[in-house]
């Protein structure tokens, strides 16, 4: 596959990073620009951000919004762990620009905790004071909080029709759906897992970089294996990967998650044989000494062994490159990514997706000024001049090559074209616990899956029975 750069679009790069940063500790970590801030009793004032350059300001103002009437209530009311409006003195993104400048606009930054976020959320909606925009990006909002009742659908707001939506955006919006409507606004996509390596690392061991292979068309599962094989050596504190977020993610390059909503209806794919063929995979990679023992390193991932030549790759969320200091991972220039490997049994090239997504709160008291943010979002990310701004600030900001970024674009690209996302976190605490670890298991402790699919399966499916159930009676 040829790189390209064709019309792939890229998110404001602090939009992006404030978007993941939830997913970056594999727990309940917050930003930390936001984390003095986690109260819900007060509303902050945004600080001052960076003013956009003349040129970029400019861009900005010829961004087409084809509807750009003032909005007779501009305060959108955020309710976030993170803030839309950026911190003191790093620059504002580009949609937030237009909602201002296009739309009169305001972000209202309501803040809470990752943790307690649900709960003020319920209790601002029971007491008459709703936020309007929640954030979906963690895919936990849907299908569950929808159905009980936290969130209200999109359409009588916003037109999924239109030509505004990216292909993945759009597919991915038409996933989170109930009774035809749209409760989830997915804006765009990214990479929800990369494979981030040190090209140093990987020639000083005579190895095939990467990026060569998914431009020749061979980056695939079975590559992957052979470059870890080559490059672990237990004996010597040498493993083929580390991180926590391999399994779900290798998992989704079969086109198959785990759990799915389609036409309404919640479904498991705990049985299935894509699911039963990529443990097995993932249980021949333990056998081979590949994974890192996280338990040696009591379960801490150790990122800084990709600079020093110990660990061959880091699969990450592409937030984790969104970062001033990427000196874990080796030295500029040295630091490089590639897509998740592609099932070669699959008929499509599936990744993972990350997204930007936002859910109308129940309730809301300014639904018009959301969608109008709604579509700056969109503009942003169609647009070639929001797009060379953004591509400035993943220079300017995390010191990122021409080669990271047409990779960027690559898998973007990539990502549009057959995004997967999986909704068992989104579905209820109970089925996340089901599923969370023990889908890991073959990964980290080398349990054989059969056992595993046939200790939880029941569970899960009487879970989503009475999901569904209240499903057909309420939407």
């Amino acid at each position: 596959m040829k790189k390209s750069r064709k019309t792939a679009a890229m998110l404001a790069a602090l939009s992006v990073a404030a978007m993941t940063t939830a997913c970056s500790s594999g727990s309940s970590s917050t930003p930390a620009d936001t984390t003095a801030a986690a109260t819900t009793t007060v509303t902050t004032e945004a600080t001052e951000p960076k003013v956009l350059d003349e040129e970029d300001a400019k861009a900005v103002e010829e961004i087409d919004m084809g509807d750009e009437e003032k909005l007779e209530n501009g305060t959108v009311k955020w309710l976030s762990f993170w803030d839309l409006n950026p911190a003191n003195g790093k620059p504002k993104s580009v949609e937030l620009e237009l909602f201002e400048t296009k739309y009169g606009g305001k972000i209202e930054y309501v803040p809470t905790t990752y943790e307690t976020r649900y709960s003020d959320l319920s209790t601002k909606v029971l007491g008459g004071d709703s936020p309007d925009l929640f954030p979906a990006a963690d895919l936990d909002t849907f299908p569950g909080k929808a159905i009980n009742g936290m969130f209200e659908p999109f359409d009588d707001y916003l037109d999924f029709s239109t030509d505004e939506w990216s292909v993945g955006a759009k597919k991915l919006s038409d996933m989170h759906m109930l009774g035809g409507k749209h409760y989830v606004s997915v804006v765009s996509t990214d990479a929800g897992c990369v494979c981030i390596y040190n090209k140093k690392v990987v020639e000083e061991n005579g190895l095939t970089d990467p990026a060569e292979l998914l431009e020749n068309g061979e980056w695939d599962w079975n590559t992957f294996k052979d470059m870890c094989m080559q490059f672990s050596d237990p004996d010597n504190g040498k493993y083929g990967f580390d991180g926590w977020w391999f399994e779900i993610n290798f998992l989704l390059t079969t086109g198959t998650p785990v759990i799915d909503v389609r036409d309404g209806q919640i479904v498991s794919h705990l049985t299935s044989n894509e699911m039963e063929r990529a443990e097995n995979f993932m249980l021949d990679l333990n056998r081979n000494n590949i994974p890192l023992p996280k338990a040696e390193y009591n379960w801490v991932e150790q990122p800084q062994r990709v600079s020093e030549g110990l660990t061959l790759f880091y699969p990450c969320g592409i937030w984790a490159l969104y970062e001033t200091d990427l000196t874990k991972f080796g030295a500029e220039g040295d630091i490089m990514f590639v897509p998740m490997p592609r099932d070669p049994e699959a008929d499509n090239y599936y990744l993972p997706s990350g997204v930007d997504a936002y859910a109308l709160c129940k309730g809301a008291p300014n639904p018009e000024g959301a969608a109008a943010f709604m579509r700056c979002k969109l503009a942003a990310v169609k647009d070639e001049n929001g797009q060379a701004i953004a591509e400035k600030q993943y220079r300017e900001d995390y010191g990122w090559t021409d080669e990271m970024i047409d990779m960027w674009h690559t898998t973007k690209e990539l990502t549009n074209e057959n995004p997967i996302i999986d909704f068992y976190a989104g579905v209820s605490p109970d089925v996340y616990n089901l599923v969370h670890n023990p889908i890991k298991d073959t990964s980290y402790n080398g349990k054989d899956w059969s056992t595993t699919r046939d200790e939880i399966t029941g569970a899960v499916d009487t879970e989503l029975e009475a999901l569904n159930k209240k499903i057909a009676e309420e939407f």
